[in-house]
């Protein structure tokens, strides 16, 4: 027996001793045991007093402080924890159905004081599945999940959620098992979200054998899951194995529904399969009325129309309801299937081009970017809130793979168009999009530095030094090295024009914003080698290349430093 197992029973005893005469305030700390205390505002007193029907409560409550067994909460007054973990884990074997249920009458009450809070929401739906792992809380699961803007270590009560809930069917599983995957993905635990995408893999592609529409999206929104995975590991070759098999997924769906799913639908005359193809469609709606519920977007934290639910809901409860029953009105539905199969094509072999830009396969990343870029373009002019987003993605990945090639005419038409599409998107909805402005602004700037179009390249930078500045202002911990990476910029700009003043005034600025930044200081030895301060210029240099030795190359090649090239001190400090 373990230290720990044997530690849970000396506590058990000691506590049982302890409240031997004691009943009620026994009865009291096996419903406490099973309050998530990792909340600040757990345990709140005045609502286990409202709550819980037990003789002289208020008692009990002040014989668990007297023993020691609880304590306040360090600068809380009506908030309290156990002592230690290890006496609420010593009390779990004690606990049942009835501890549950007072726990979610704590929470349900709980909640009315402290509004909008995630957590209870959380802890309401562990209890309710300790008490009883349904399918009806699966759809309260995937709901919860869908509202966490970002997984964090709060949320981590969502994996006992997800652990209860494993005893119901695949069909119910597999949705769960791709919320822990995101989950133990963000938290850092990699191994584990592997294995979890893993068997939902296994898991969905065992259902598409047997419902192949319904379940095969789920396959491909699985793969990617696991390819961004495997993108964040950087294991590449892996990542590339996984989306192809995702792009095969959604394509397959494609090219079998076709004909009846193909952008002219609305203009072509169907006779053989028009009435085979609505039939299948009608059967494929019946099996969503009974399960559309439980399945929600690949994203959990994102809400999005081009999910991989594989349904629009609106015309699903039309279909429910009885009043869709047109063949036309099928024909609408079948329109939307197979847009959002498309977008999803996109972007995979979006993906596909960042990973074939990793793996240096240059020629395959642009075609696939350029493949996803014809789709996006499609489809936005049908769904523009939806897809310019994505499209805006696509053009700054080709412009990026562009510049990384030193193609910058080419990467110039992609930035610059989504610039003008973000300034659109911005008009809508600046909080979001200004942001965005400002880094391909910034971008372009550097476009234009590579193509000698000085003046483009200084209004850019200033026009995206003015957004940061303003964001910057309002969070300068998040926003100052937005700030510092402009001025480094502009900074470089007028070392190219041989305006020195003006770069060493950039270049002060930005580095006092983000002193660690090396390519700052990297730019200011060379301002002080092309004012041939040579001593300055080699003391700086010196600490640039200590830090981050691929700087020797770069140094070899920087005409900036011809004043201090045939120093002894220069020529040792780029030898390797």
């Amino acid at each position: 027996m373990g230290d720990e197992a044997q530690i849970e029973i000396f506590y058990g005893k000691v506590i049982e001793e302890i409240l031997l005469d004691n009943s009620d305030a026994f009865k009291l700390l096996k419903i406490l045991s099973v309050i998530n205390t990792e909340i600040d505002t757990n345990i709140d007193r005045k609502t286990i007093e409202t709550c819980c029907k037990l003789s002289n409560v208020e008692k009990s409550f002040d014989e668990l402080l007297d023993t020691g067994i609880l304590k306040k909460k360090k600068g809380k007054e009506v908030v309290f924890e156990f002592l230690s973990q290890e006496i609420q884990d010593a009390l779990e074997p004690l606990t049942d159905d009835k501890s549950h249920e007072k726990a979610l009458q704590y929470y349900q009450r709980k909640s009315k004081k402290f509004k909008d809070d995630l957590q209870d929401d959380i802890e309401v739906l562990f209890h309710k599945v300790k008490l009883n792992p349904s399918e009806g809380l699966v759809d309260e699961f995937l709901a919860i999940a869908n509202n966490i803007a970002q997984f964090d270590y709060g949320h981590k009560r969502l994996i006992d959620v997800a652990q209860d809930l494993f005893v119901l069917d695949d069909k119910y599983k597999a949705p769960i098992l791709i919320v822990l995957g995101n989950l133990f993905s963000v938290i850092g635990n990699s191994e584990d979200a592997e294995k979890i995408y893993l068997k939902a893999l296994d898991i969905y592609k065992n259902l598409a054998k047997k419902y192949y529409r319904l379940y095969l999206p789920y396959v491909a929104a699985t793969q990617k899951n696991l390819g961004t995975l495997y993108i964040d590991l950087k294991r590449f070759e892996e990542a590339e194995k996984i989306y192809s098999d995702a792009l095969s997924s959604y394509k397959e769906l494609e090219r079998q529904y076709y004909d009846a799913h193909s952008p002219d639908f609305h203009s072509k005359e169907y006779k053989g399969i028009e009435k085979s193809y609505i039939d299948d469609l009608k059967a494929y709606n019946e099996i969503l009325k009974r399960y559309y519920n439980i399945y929600l977007p690949e994203e959990p934290s994102i809400t999005s129309d081009f999910g991989n639910i594989g349904i629009d809901l609106d015309l699903l409860e039309d279909i429910q309801d009885g009043s869709i029953d047109s063949i036309d009105s099928y024909k609408t539905l079948a329109k939307v299937y197979y847009d959002m199969y498309l977008i999803d094509i996109a972007k995979t072999q979006s993906s596909l081009g960042i990973i074939y830009s990793e793996l240096m396969k240059f020629e395959d990343a642009e075609r696939m970017h350029l493949e996803a870029l014809k789709i996006k373009k499609k489809i936005a002019e049908h769904y523009p809130d939806q897809v310019l987003p994505e499209l805006v993605l696509t053009l700054l990945d080709l412009g990026d793979l562009y510049a990384s090639l030193n193609k910058f005419e080419d990467a110039e038409p992609m930035f610059i168009e989504a610039l003008k599409i973000t300034q659109q998107l911005a008009e809508q909805n600046p909080e979001v999009y200004m942001y965005n402005i400002a880094l391909i602004q910034n971008s372009l700037g550097t476009i234009y530095t590579k193509l000698q179009r000085f003046e483009e390249s200084e209004q850019f930078y200033l026009e995206a030094l003015k957004i940061f500045k303003i964001f910057a202002n309002e969070d300068p911990k998040t926003y100052s090295y937005n700030v510092a990476d402009v001025q480094n910029n502009l900074g470089n700009l007028f070392l190219i024009l041989r305006n020195l003043d003006k770069a060493e005034s950039f270049l002060n600025k930005a580095l006092k914003k983000d002193p660690a930044n090396i390519d700052i200081l990297y730019n200011l030895a060379c301002l002080e080698s092309l004012r041939d301060n040579q001593i300055k210029a080699l003391e700086i240099l010196t600490k640039v290349v200590e830090f981050d030795k691929n700087y020797i190359e770069k140094a070899k090649q920087d005409k900036r430093f011809d004043n201090i090239r045939n120093l002894k001190e220069f020529k040792d400090l780029i030898t390797v």
